[in-house]
């Protein structure tokens, strides 16, 4: 906990969620926390699931099952998916994070340092922005006091609830509100935090780009030259097969949610634009969507591209100087090494970029222009 200092404020905000919602799942918990998890889990979660699943039996048209069910239950899949594996793989995630504020990816210069605080208090300004338009989707639907209809599901055990019960609907519409913010803040936290990981690699990248451009080739047969420029490449080479590690970790544990999450995201966007849905909880529900599959496919599109720029960084350090046969041959091993780029999948599938993120809104498109023209033929 004291650690948490350390942290920037959208990674605080997120331990904090983690804490209150029962995700933090170290080894060393107390007893009475691990009893608060599972009642929390158990009344917020397995109940809240249940009821959205019944509720869908009780619905009058399929547009109402539709609309009022299955955008529900793809959100809450992808949010069961992320929080499982976040639980079941906690100490690997929680030591992922303490390796961002690692010593070995601390910044080691003034430029790099000035260049690390300014991007990710950026980072953390629009983690932030996100939260709140997500938190706005959800008090979006106080509307639905005013027509007193339930903004999720319509059944809660068989309880007789509407406008001639008002004690228990507005007890449940409570509930209601109550476990999407907690299930809304446990979906929203995954995201940050994964997208936080994949920044911390990109800012390492740039780090160890500006690094091997100022590599010092030796310009004589000094010893103390080629001691120095050995020296300084082992230590380049170490810091991105620790960039490389840690990339691939974060893909090992997070690469089954990011699928899920993307293919619910994309699925629901196409569905939202099918259906021709519209009002401002729609809105919000659909920029939260989209803004789920865009940050894992831009950090992750980040991290591809600047892993590519290596080879060039090492191509402009005056390789060319290397008097030694050895010391060429272990150059051009590297730059082979690097030209690879360190790509991520989701559920070793598919690559999540940048093209994953534009594909999903061009299918959504060109559903909504077909969808669009239906509507006008028959007006």
């Amino acid at each position: 906990m004291a650690r948490f200092g350390e942290y920037i404020p959208s990674e605080r905000l997120t331990f904090w969620i983690w804490k209150i919602l029962g995700i933090w799942a170290t080894q060393d918990e107390s007893r009475l926390y691990r009893a608060f998890r599972w009642i929390y889990h158990f009344t917020f979660t397995i109940v809240y699931l249940f009821c959205i699943f019944i509720s869908s039996f009780f619905k009058e048209t399929m547009a109402e099952l539709w609309s009022d069910v299955m955008f529900i239950l793809l959100t809450e899949l992808a949010m069961f998916t992320k929080t499982v594996i976040t639980v079941r793989k906690f100490e690997t995630v929680y030591r992922l994070h303490r390796e961002t504020i690692s010593d070995e990816f601390r910044p080691n210069s003034e430029w790099e340092t000035r260049v690390h605080g300014a991007f990710f208090s950026r980072f953390s300004t629009a983690m932030l922005g996100y939260y709140l338009c997500s938190f706005l989707t959800l008090w979006a639907h106080l509307g639905f006091l005013f027509e007193y209809k339930f903004p999720f599901f319509s059944w809660f055990f068989w309880l007789p609830l509407g406008r001639a019960n008002l004690t228990n609907y507005y007890i449940i519409f409570a509930y209601q509100m109550f476990g999407m913010l907690g299930h809304l803040s446990l979906n929203v936290s995954g995201d940050i935090q994964h997208a936080y990981l994949l920044a911390t690699a990109g800012i390492q990248l740039d780090f160890l780009y500006e690094r091997l451009t100022k590599l010092p080739i030796p310009t004589s047969n000094s010893s103390i030259e080629k001691d120095h420029y050995r020296e300084t490449l082992i230590q380049h080479i170490e810091h991105y097969e620790r960039i490389y590690r840690f990339v691939k970790e974060i893909e090992d544990t997070f690469s089954m949610a990011i699928f899920v999450q993307i293919c619910a995201s994309g699925v629901t966007v196409n569905l939202a634009t099918d259906l021709g849905t519209d009002g401002a909880p729609m809105v919000f529900y659909l920029v939260a969507m989209l803004t789920q599959i865009f940050l894992p496919c831009y950090f992750g599109n980040e991290v591809t591209l600047k892993s590519v720029k290596l080879t060039n960084a090492l191509y402009t350090a005056d390789w060319f100087r290397l008097a030694g046969v050895s010391d060429r041959k272990e150059m051009a091993a590297l730059m082979l090494r690097t030209n690879k780029p360190i790509a991520l999948k989701a559920g070793h599938f598919f690559n999540y970029n940048l093209e994953a993120f534009t594909s999903t809104l061009n299918t959504a498109y060109s559903i909504y222009a077909v969808v669009s023209k239906k509507n006008r033929e028959q007006a």
